[in-house]
């Protein structure tokens, strides 16, 4: 039997972080897996530059807010495997940090059918109240990772999260 190679799923997020150390997560609920909290973000279509797909991705996700972020330094990658509908997926993802003051994020224009429905909820987490590690998040180090970021700085070269 022949095995079947996966194709990699590129993807792009936000890493928002407002200047009270507020981060900004969405809490997807996709049917058959566990419910996680995860930077606003998505896949990047052939052709397209990260900062168009990031972009784009801000914009579907976040409503009119979403187009006047300014994306700054790529901050992490996060590379794995991961079973989405029955089907084993593989994906990279780019982090990249985006300062911006609380607001209130709108997906009611979101026009890709099916992720409203995905989004359960947006919610603004306070940096120490990110867990260093848990399976709730990802990466699953989120916590720690930002506590790194406010604490340090953006990174000269991306961090590999781990998945």
């Amino acid at each position: 039997m022949r095995q079947r190679m996966l194709t990699t799923r590129e993807c792009v997020r936000a890493l928002i972080l407002s200047p009270d150390h507020t981060v900004l997560l969405v809490y997807l609920t996709p049917a058959g897996r566990p419910a996680l909290w995860i930077a606003p973000g998505g896949g990047i279509a052939p052709g397209e530059s990260h900062h168009a797909a990031l972009q784009r991705e801000l914009v579907e996700e976040l409503g009119p807010k979403g187009s006047s972020l300014e994306i700054g330094p790529h901050i992490w990658t996060r590379e794995g495997t991961y079973t989405w509908s029955g089907t084993s997926r593989a994906e990279r993802e780019f982090f990249y940090l985006v300062r911006a003051a609380e607001f209130v994020a709108d997906l009611s224009g979101n026009p890709v059918p099916g992720e409203r429905e995905l989004m359960a909820e947006f919610r603004w987490w306070p940096a120490h109240e990110l867990p260093s590690e848990s399976k709730l998040f990802a990466p699953m180090r989120l916590g720690s990772l930002v506590a790194d970021l406010i604490t340090n700085g953006a990174p000269a070269t991306p961090i590999d999260t781990g998945f």
